[in-house]
């Protein structure tokens, strides 16, 4: 019945969605999986070439259960009659069996308004036969006998490893530091922290608001550059020479990087649809972009040494 119904609410919403000027269709393939395995969630978009579409944002899922695994590259192919269509797809996949409906979503322009049509996305459990799969009970732990020879044999390597140590260190205090060198000492090089660079650079970024001024893709690739450079000096992921999904596959692994990950998610792909997909955003956008960008360097500052924080003060001074 949940199947019947969802083919109708598809139909009428796609021949909503074909009513103007642009034009969105959802898919989903394959519509039926196991638990735990992925499918591909594509919406594809059909606009003039110069519309100005705001498209949806998602965080983490794109309905209850369903929850996005990792978002590819956009696709944008040129169509006759001055229009294109940009094509965004999705892995999705889902831990919980059952039947999930994926809703419409809103695509508008300044003086339109489309929504895509619903989808439906069952995830099946795995099957199990009792007669006819082969199924082991849980066996007990089992103890590794001791070895009297296994345990000379280690004994002899530890002492053998123990004996060259001592015969290096003996023969570096005998010819090596014998003769103590009086080495001129270098004055250290100051090194301004990562967070300290970032929030001065957020800084000027927020003085100027040059999105005011019209120059909006500018502004969108100002403010990730700083925040890119900041994960690179900052956490060593070489982020100005990676996509967006690469910068967040790595953030999810830093444990560190954890409460900012979806903010940062959210913030890239923004700025990745105003730079390559003329995406318009709007001016709370803007303002919220800045925001998250101080949030993120903020969130993840690192507690600086005493002498670093020396150092601060006596740069501050100069």
């Amino acid at each position: 019945m949940k199947k019947i119904l969802l083919f109708i609410l598809s139909i009428v919403a796609i021949n909503f969605s074909y009513a103007g000027e642009i034009s969105v269709r959802t898919s989903i393939e394959p519509s039926e999986i196991l638990i735990g395995q992925q499918a591909s969630l594509k919406f594809q978009l059909t606009q003039g070439k110069d519309d100005k579409v705001s498209w949806p944002q998602f965080s983490d899922t794109v309905a209850t259960k369903v929850s996005i695994i990792e978002k590819l590259a956009t696709d944008t192919v040129s169509l006759p009659d001055d229009k294109i269509s940009i094509t965004a797809e999705y892995l999705v996949s889902s831990y919980d069996s059952g039947f999930y409906y994926i809703p419409e979503f809103v695509f508008e322009t300044a003086t339109e308004k489309v929504t895509s049509n619903p989808v439906g996305l069952t995830v099946n459990t795995v099957q199990v036969n009792e007669q006819t799969d082969d199924i082991h009970a849980e066996k007990d732990v089992m103890s590794a006998p001791f070895s009297w020879i296994e345990l000379a044999q280690w004994t002899g390597i530890g002492l053998a490893i123990i004996l060259i140590i001592a015969i290096i260190v003996l023969l570096l205090m005998k010819f090596v530091f014998k003769k103590k060198v009086k080495i001129l000492p270098e004055e250290p090089e100051v090194i301004i922290p990562a967070h300290v660079v970032a929030l001065q650079k957020l800084e000027q970024i927020k003085t100027e608001k040059i999105w005011q001024q019209g120059q909006i893709k500018q502004f969108y690739t100002d403010i990730t550059d700083v925040i890119r450079e900041y994960l690179e000096n900052g956490y060593q992921i070489n982020a100005m020479e990676m996509t967006t999904e690469e910068i967040v596959a790595l953030v999810k692994k830093n444990k560190d990087l954890d409460e900012i990950r979806i903010i940062l998610k959210e913030m890239l792909e923004l700025s990745d649809l105003v730079k390559f997909a003329k995406f318009v955003p709007l001016e709370n956008d803007n303002e919220k972009m800045v925001l998250d960008a101080f949030m993120i360097v903020e969130k993840t500052t690192k507690e600086p040494e005493v002498e670093e924080i020396q150092e601060i003060e006596k740069i501050s001074e100069e």
